[in-house]
């Protein structure tokens, strides 16, 4: 990311942290926007993911990702994403930041502050996560799937040259390779 981008998402976590979250969308959709203005694509995708975390169900942020080059959405459902909104209109407004892993006798479930359960998940290997989405939400995207995951294994990802990553397969259908950035790449390989 570039200075700017990077004083704007500061601005943005800040904001956070102080509760402020229309300050805080609104520091991360400008950011991405800096980011996007100097073709850092990767930059302005990962803070419009930071966007969502805020409010996943946020057509908006939906739409500007939609608008970024094919070549950096490619392969990874963000088209999909916005069908599904359209799709289940009746999905409450619900937000990622403080997502948890609740672990019991009969499984293990991914909850989000206001809605509970959003994501059922095992882990069937050490690097492989398993999951779907609670029954009431029946539909839902593995782009939005990826974002709740993402920030209930890492709650604060580390910037390093080496990033953790695991395998995820969504709802038996999409196999993907998460890493704690929130970026993934449609793939099984252990080496990607």
């Amino acid at each position: 990311m570039n200075v700017e981008t990077r004083i704007l998402f500061a601005d943005a976590e800040r904001a956070v942290r102080d509760g402020e979250l229309a300050t805080a969308r609104a520091c991360f959709v400008e950011a991405a926007e800096h980011a996007a203005a100097v073709q850092l694509w990767r930059g302005a995708l990962r803070c419009y993911r930071h966007a969502l975390e805020l409010d996943l169900t946020d057509r908006d942020v939906i739409e500007r990702i939609g608008r970024l080059p094919s070549r950096v959405l490619s392969g990874r459902g963000w088209d999909t994403y916005r069908r599904a909104l359209d799709s289940h209109p009746s999905w409450p407004r619900f937000g990622c930041r403080t997502a948890r892993i609740v672990s019991g006798d009969l499984g293990a479930v991914i909850g989000c502050a206001g809605v509970g359960p959003v994501l059922e998940l095992i882990m069937s290997e050490p690097d492989l996560v398993e999951t779907r989405p609670d029954a009431r939400f029946t539909g839902m995207p593995s782009g939005m799937a990826l974002v709740i995951l993402r920030r209930a294994l890492w709650p604060t990802p580390r910037e390093v040259e080496r990033l953790m990553s695991v395998r995820v397969m969504f709802d038996v259908r999409e196999r993907v390779r998460l890493d704690e950035l929130g970026d993934w790449e449609p793939s099984w390989d252990r080496g990607s």
